[in-house]
């Protein structure tokens, strides 16, 4: 790749018209900060963006954290009943069913009436069977007419508010997964909308054909999106024990093979740093090492980084490489 090249001049027509300027750090204070990759004599860049600049791309920071290193695994999987969540509704006498209110699919609340036997001992009175939990019919196993005991299920009734989502994680993998570890599981459904769960049983067992473990974790349902049956995508989260600065990932920004952020350092002044990553998810980037030719650019734990609207700082500076040339 090229190297980025600056210029001092002001540059006009950034988003819109608006202003924005570029200045050159004086080269006397400047300081080599990796010889292979960049060289002395490269003059760095600072960009200075007044407030309604700012406004006008919607403009918005974030701090820097120091957080414990974080590895997501890729993984796939389906959506299946959690079994402890179920219970099998019997009747309290023997007796016919004279009328059926719920049926597969229905959403019941606890003591909803789910049908009326009329007992056959010679006795009129009719016996109500209620639902001894909230949750979702998923089998109905009588109809009105038929003849049913204290024994035999009439009805299956599942809380679907929490899920079993079965992965499998290759056998490369799997000495970073732990019980108790954070999932974030996504369907094609609804690729946006981020299930929250945690890993509750690994196997035992390899597959002998595929070389992958099953992993099962209970992830949140409670908006009773997810489906019985349904795939889903999802990251395992693998915390370390190192402790990095990390990022948004919207703040990091890609021109060639390199990875770059626009620090916030001053009221409307924004200075270029290159990083190095170490590690990355989908909403944090974790940072390795910083490169500046500047003295003192050591960034700390709250430095201030553009987040929303870095991706338009990005094309200005593009832009004024191809204009100093």
């Amino acid at each position: 790749m090229k190297n980025l090249r600056f210029v001092s001049a002001v540059l006009i027509a950034f988003v819109l018209g608006m202003g924005v300027s570029w200045s050159v750090l004086n080269k006397d204070t400047e300081k080599p900060y990796q010889a292979e990759t960049r060289p002395e004599e490269e003059a760095v860049a600072e960009l200075s963006l007044n407030k309604e600049s700012q406004e006008l791309i919607n403009l918005k920071t974030a701090k820097t954290r120091l957080s414990v290193f974080k590895k997501s695994i890729s993984v796939f999987g389906q959506i299946a009943q959690d079994a402890e969540t179920s219970v099998h509704v019997v009747s309290p006498v023997t007796g016919t069913i004279v009328d059926a209110k719920a049926q597969i699919g229905s959403s019941v609340q606890k003591d909803e009436i789910l049908c009326v036997v009329s007992k056959i001992n010679g006795e009129t009175s009719l016996r109500e069977v209620k639902a001894p939990i909230a949750g979702i019919v998923i089998g109905a196993f009588a109809k009105v007419n038929d003849r049913v005991d204290t024994v035999s299920s009439i009805y299956t009734i599942a809380d679907l508010t929490k899920l079993w989502a079965t992965f499998e994680v290759y056998e490369k993998d799997i000495a970073e997964i732990k019980l108790g570890q954070k999932v974030s599981a996504r369907s094609l459904a609804y690729p946006d909308q981020v299930f929250e769960g945690e890993i509750i049983f690994i196997s035992p067992r390899v597959d002998e054909t595929s070389h992958t473990i099953k992993v099962r974790a209970i992830v949140d349902n409670k908006d009773m999106m997810l489906k019985l049956g349904m795939f889903v995508s999802g990251d395992i989260i693998s915390e370390g024990r190192e402790k990095y600065l990390s990022v948004p990932a919207d703040a990091v920004q890609t021109i060639g093979d390199d990875k770059i952020i626009f620090l916030k350092t001053g009221d409307n002044k924004f200075a270029i740093r290159k990083i190095k990553v170490k590690a990355e998810t989908k909403e944090d980037i974790f940072i390795e090492d910083v490169y500046s030719q500047e003295e003192n650019t050591q960034m700390r734990e709250g430095d201030e980084v553009a987040v929303e609207g870095a991706f338009l700082l990005k094309s200005e500076l593009l832009k004024g490489e191809l204009e100093g040339e």
